[in-house]
């Protein structure tokens, strides 16, 4: 599926508008006290001070009582699976791929989407209408995300519109009960870490990151792993003095900064972003048990990715010295200690 980068007014206006908002949810909460501000009576004077620390008191109280990340969600199709995520799609001029013939509506999968970006702007191919509900109609999922999204601002109802639950392994499991698919970025905070826009070699960290094939073979959820090309050189990346990353990763903090165009996180118009969806490797859950299945999966899994780099990297302008390095949880903290990391 080819998302070209539209050229007329309309359509570029709502492709940046769509993009930026993409980007920018992290901004939501000063954005939303600028609100607060400009309508108390320092400023439009629309609101008295009571009403406005009323509201704030309000909001508070239900950001720590009410925790739906921990439960149901909420209702996220009408967001994730909109026009929306398609104009996004059209401001990078990108093109998705899925291997093989498609998925069967009735199956249970588990999308696994590498790497995780210093943004993951990768996430917008999970979504969309012109792209998901093209490459696998009938098929939704929900995401896991890291916890402390949940208690910010705007980044909160942004999560939760987008389908978003916390990712630990109790709330997965619920959801997988409840006969949902789901989607992640198993890399995580250590993989963002790793973004390199400067170097040829893009490091996703593989090696010993298991937890989410062995939810899978738990359940009987094939794994259908997904690559995204281009996306480390669409931001540049700003990497905060080491001892400061030491410090934010135990809080799942990136050390590493981005910057887009201009003063936004806007990513730049080159490259276009390209993403492949590999085959599903499939599990067999009678053999969840069994001794070295959850090993034999993951190298499945490791291979596939590495198929899916070496077989399409060309097709989106990747040239024959860019290569892909499977490294360790451990070599990623190295790595942000500033020792050289151990890859495959």
């Amino acid at each position: 599926v080819r998302f070209k980068r539209l050229t007329h007014l309309p359509g570029n206006a709502l492709q940046v508008i769509c993009a930026l908002m993409f980007t920018s949810y992290f901004f939501f909460w000063p954005a939303g006290v600028l609100t607060w501000l400009a309508l108390s009576p320092w400023a439009l004077n629309l609101f008295s001070w009571r009403v406005l620390w009323s509201f704030s008191a309000l909001y508070t109280l239900q950001l720590v009582a009410h925790r739906p990340h921990l439960s149901r969600g909420w209702p996220y199709q009408w967001f994730l699976y909109s026009p929306m995520v398609d104009y996004i799609l059209c401001y990078h001029d990108a093109m998705c791929i899925r291997e093989g013939p498609p998925l069967d509506p009735e199956g249970r999968y588990l999308f696994a989407m590498y790497p995780h970006g210093v943004y993951g702007v990768c996430r917008a191919f999970s979504g969309g209408v012109g792209l998901w509900k093209t490459l696998f109609p009938g098929i939704t999922g929900r995401w896991g995300s890291f916890g402390a999204a949940f208690m910010l601002p705007g980044i909160r109802e942004f999560s939760l519109f987008a389908g978003c639950l916390d990712a630990s392994k109790p709330i997965l499991q619920k959801a997988v009960n409840r006969g949902e698919n789901l989607k992640l970025l198993p890399g995580g905070i250590d993989e963002m870490n790793l973004t390199d826009g400067k170097s040829k070699e893009t490091k996703l960290v593989m090696k010993d990151r298991k937890g989410f094939v062995k939810l899978a073979i738990e359940n009987g959820l094939d794994v259908v792993p997904g690559f995204c090309f281009g996306e480390k050189y669409i931001h540049k990346t700003v990497k905060l003095p080491a001892f400061l990353r030491r410090v934010l990763r135990p809080l799942r903090l990136s050390g590493t900064m981005l910057r887009g165009r201009g003063p936004s996180f806007l990513g730049f118009l080159d490259p276009p972003l390209g993403f492949v969806w590999g085959e599903p490797v499939r599990i067999d859950r009678a053999r969840a048990g069994e001794e070295g299945y959850l090993d034999e999966v993951h190298d499945q899994v490791v291979k596939r990715i590495q198929g899916i780099f070496d077989c399409h990297k060309a097709r989106f302008g990747y040239d024959h010295e860019e290569t892909l390095s499977i490294v360790s949880v451990a070599d990623a903290k190295a790595a942000l200690a500033g020792k050289p990391a151990k890859v495959d």
